[in-house]
């Protein structure tokens, strides 16, 4: 093996090796987001993983927006209300279905799987930041303030935790908002897929899965 096919072979393996890297140890980090004021209300979702992400809000309309850094490459607008309204009148209504016994017991069986995932995500999973703000009155200016000393006594309570209690308190007829946000950072992504990947692969959860598909019940 001549010179050139070592340092291509080293080249190679380390594109490998920082690969893998980065699947071990780049962590997952979720934002969820939602607001109202009036009768206007907002929520996005946005996932981040090694400069990659996907954005899910309803700014405009339902749409899903796929991310490299904070920039928007692909948009995909997701189905309306109207979308789905219209596709009912055109197909006739349809009535929900009872599930059958046999689904319920085959989705029992796969609930014990469903949980230990559920175990695994929660170990992997650190909350980074829970805010909660909102505006808004009680109709009562001493209520108000009552309620406002309470929050800003609770947020002092919260401040070595990640969590905030914001207040802004409403002494007029201005219409109430709110804002909330969470933040979540998944440390290792693999053990998930893993996890996740041992869930689908147990017989119960095939068989739920396989139920679920078919629309029976």
């Amino acid at each position: 093996m001549g010179g050139s096919e070592v340092i291509l072979l080293c080249i190679l393996l380390g594109s490998v090796g920082f690969f893998m890297l980065l699947i071990f140890l780049v962590p997952l980090h979720i934002r969820m987001k939602g607001s109202f004021g009036g009768e206007e209300w907002v929520v996005a979702l946005v996932m981040s993983w090694a400069g990659l992400g996907i954005r899910v809000d309803n700014r405009a309309e339902w749409e899903v927006n796929f991310l490299v850094g904070n920039t928007p490459v692909m948009r995909i607008p997701l189905p309306s209300d109207e979308d789905d309204t219209r596709s009912e009148d055109a197909g006739g209504e349809e009535e929900p279905g009872i599930p059958d016994l046999q689904t319920i017991r085959e989705a029992g069986a796969a609930l014990p799987h469903l949980v230990r995932f559920l175990r695994d995500l929660f170990a992997h999973t650190g909350v980074e930041k829970i805010r909660l703000w909102f505006r808004g009155g009680f109709g009562d200016p001493i209520i108000t303030g009552e309620v406002f000393g309470v929050v800003q006594a609770l947020n002092g309570m919260l401040w070595p935790t990640p969590v905030r209690l914001e207040m802004e308190p409403l002494f007029t007829d201005e219409d109430a908002a709110g804002e909330a946000e969470l933040s979540l950072c998944i440390r290792r992504p693999v053990a998930l897929f893993v996890s996740a990947g041992r869930m689908a692969l147990q017989p119960e959860s095939r068989a739920a899965i396989q139920t679920m598909t078919r629309g029976e019940g």
